[in-house]
């Protein structure tokens, strides 16, 4: 179909023979010139399974390889999760690990794994792919400052979600919501909790996934983005969404203003739920800020917010008890985010307990605050044009 010296006369003949009856199955179509496609009488598009469906396909192939004992609910979950993979493997990885081994057994699930990543590294060039987008294991919603009622917030976002899945959706409005605030303060790992929490996939495109530098291909990708994430039923969380959506009183080319409008069109349309972070707020379209259902504020902690995160990112580390001296040091340390605490774990959980005290860990907390007052009082370098 695709060759470009073949005279594709032939092939139109035969497609307009009458009474002729056949089914063609193709993985691209990008190929195949227009005058051949117009004259197939009916297609069909098969778009990549989504999380929910990829649920359902683990459970039905288990059981008919009578293999129901190998994982229970919660592992098909997370291996839908873990592997965006077709119907055809995991029906493949489930009947190579049968010929080694026995339902209900490590080596079962172990083998069953070690399918699924030889075949995601086989096709990613040999590569091993990086794990996906997951929230931390013990992340709750307590202690994080933020402007709004986050309970209030989610159960609109479950009410809205119920909306979405049922079969009538023509009512469906958007529900557009807006994280802001400083670096590390929690706005993408509430994103993830978001997608947990309902159950969906999460989907992460970030600018540099996005912009091109040929004219009119950006605005493509963004239609792209948004049209795979709602075939996917997926959160889609647009990372620095201040590169599509700054001051357009401020843009000097056309392209600039079409990727926004672009942008805006799309989150407009979109029947799914989008997340939009920035960590410069300040700078984003007073027009497009408007479109949001929610603007969610994230703040550095207050000080009940640091001895939260304190005991359940850095407290595990050590065996000593944390007293009420250094309780006091921790509440006063100021302008600190979750993403500072993450810092400091990972920073000492490469030690042995007994080798890992309070003290360490508050000092390196101290200085992360230091070094972000001094960031934040810095003097620019080079030429400064004066008024």
């Amino acid at each position: 179909m695709a060759g470009e010296t073949q005279d594709k006369g032939w092939l139109n003949q035969l497609l307009d023979e009458p009474g002729v009856r056949m089914i063609w199955i193709t993985n691209s179509i990008s190929a195949i010139a227009g005058s051949v496609m117009r004259r197939f009488a009916f297609s069909i598009h098969f778009r990549s399974l989504n999380r929910r469906q990829r649920v359902s396909m683990w459970k039905s192939t288990l059981r008919r390889h009578h293999a129901k004992s190998g994982f229970n609910s919660e592992e098909i979950n997370r291996m839908a999760i873990r592997y965006p993979v077709s119907a055809a493997i995991i029906d493949l990885s489930i009947r190579k690990a049968l010929e080694t081994s026995t339902p209900g057994q490590a080596a079962f699930k172990k083998a069953v794994t070690m399918n699924l990543d030889a075949y995601l590294t086989l096709i990613n060039d040999g590569i091993k792919p990086k794990s996906r987008e997951t929230i931390e294991d013990n992340y709750s919603l307590e202690g994080l400052n933020v402007g709004e009622n986050l309970p209030t917030v989610m159960e609109n976002l479950k009410e809205f979600d119920h909306c979405l899945r049922r079969s009538d959706r023509h009512a469906i409005r958007n529900f557009n919501l807006l994280f802001y605030g400083p670096p590390g303060a929690g706005k993408s790992e509430l994103a993830r909790f978001v997608a947990g929490h309902l159950e969906r996939e999460l989907v992460v495109s970030r600018a540099s996934d996005v912009i091109s530098p040929y004219v009119g291909e950006t605005e493509q990708n963004i239609s792209r983005v948004f049209a795979d994430a709602e075939a996917a039923e997926a959160v889609l969380v647009i990372d620095e969404v201040d590169s599509f959506l700054f001051n357009r009183s401020h843009a000097v080319r056309s392209w600039e203003i079409s990727q926004t409008n672009e942008f805006l069109i799309q989150m407009e349309r979109f029947q799914g739920i989008p997340i939009c972070t920035t960590n410069r707020f300040e700078d984003l379209d007073q027009a497009s800020v408007r479109r949001f259902n929610f603007k969610i504020g994230f703040r550095c902690l207050k000080p009940k917010g640091n001895i939260i995160f304190y005991r359940k990112l850095l407290s595990p580390l050590t065996l000593a008890p944390l007293k009420k001296e250094w309780r006091e040091m921790i509440e006063n340390i100021g302008d600190l985010t979750p993403g500072d605490f993450r810092v400091v774990r990972d920073r000492f959980a490469i030690f042995p307990q007994k080798r890992v005290t309070h003290g360490m860990m508050v000092q390196a907390l101290q200085e992360e605050s230091r070094i972000k007052k001094l960031q934040e009082g810095k003097k620019p370098f080079g030429f400064i044009q004066r008024n």
